[in-house]
């Protein structure tokens, strides 16, 4: 779970920079100046991304913390 989580952070990142920077070699232009709230939908969505991606980090260190114990 946490390589998929991880995969698609890295997904919602490379989104995140062509929507905010864009492509002029593959004649992809930044869509942020033109749709502000799918610009603040998307980074909202990559923070998320990484918060689940801490937060299964953190539930395998407390399962091998508990494992550990025994």
């Amino acid at each position: 779970m946490l390589a998929l989580v991880t995969s698609a952070a890295s997904a919602a990142t490379a989104i995140v920079y062509l929507a905010h920077k864009g492509n002029a070699r593959a004649n992809w232009f930044a869509i942020c100046q033109q749709f502000d709230s799918f610009c603040e939908r998307i980074s909202a969505s990559l923070i998320g991304s990484f918060a689940a991606m801490a937060l299964l980090v953190l539930l395998i260190l407390l399962s091998a913390v508990a494992l550990a114990r025994r």
